[in-house]
């Protein structure tokens, strides 16, 4: 039998998805522009693809399924939505040239990345009070990017102005997701490291 200890991915599965999610929210806040998209999706597909992806096949190892399939669909989201932007510069799909039209083609997307991460927070609820903000407020990002993205869509449509303000609201929410993740991910290597919690998790008892 192999009583070897097994590393807890959770930190660098967690840190590597907050990092690409907060590039990705400061874009829709308007903070940073689209010269910053070459960066946003190289950090993407390696901090907030490769690095879970390796997280969620460790957690196989441990029997942890929740971080399992948590860590690879968020390794399975960035490898897609990098994607959207690959395929047309790679040629293999008709490139979509005006924005507002590529947005609602996007909506669907993040409208069901929504659902799961909702579904997420409410698999959560047996596990720590960050974890449950994390996933609750990502689900609200993905929502109003979805929403905003129809609502930008509509708008042009109607007066060729595209009105991205609901994206811009939802750019901000992601930035909290952002660092919630990022505070999971410290929290949980500090705390392992010196055996006691110094981050608060708000750790939530088992039911007896």
């Amino acid at each position: 039998m192999n009583d070897q200890p097994v590393a807890n991915t959770t930190s660098f599965g967690a840190i590597g998805f907050g990092f690409s999610l907060l590039l990705l929210s400061l874009y829709m806040a308007q903070i940073l522009d689209t010269n910053a998209m070459g960066v946003i999706l190289a950090t993407g597909l390696f901090a907030g693809g490769l690095a879970p992806l390796i997280a969620g096949l460790w957690s196989l190892k441990t029997g942890n399924s929740f971080a399992a399939i948590t860590y690879i669909l968020a390794a399975t989201f960035w490898f897609s939505y990098a994607f959207i932007y690959f395929l047309p510069a790679l040629g293999l799909v008709t490139p979509v040239t005006e924005p507002a039209v590529a947005m609602l083609m996007q909506m669907p997307f993040f409208f069901l990345w929504g659902l799961l991460a909702f579904w997420l927070f409410l698999s959560s609820m047996k596990t720590n009070r960050v974890l449950q903000i994390n996933f609750f407020l990502l689900a609200i990002f993905l929502w109003l990017v979805a929403f905003g993205y129809f609502h930008a869509w509509e708008s042009w449509n109607t007066t060729t102005i595209a009105d991205i303000t609901l994206v811009w609201i939802a750019g901000w929410v992601g930035v909290a997701a952002g660092f919630v993740g990022i505070y999971y991910g410290l929290a949980s290597v500090l705390n392992e490291t010196y055996k006691r919690e110094i981050m608060p998790l708000g750790q939530i008892p088992p039911s007896t």
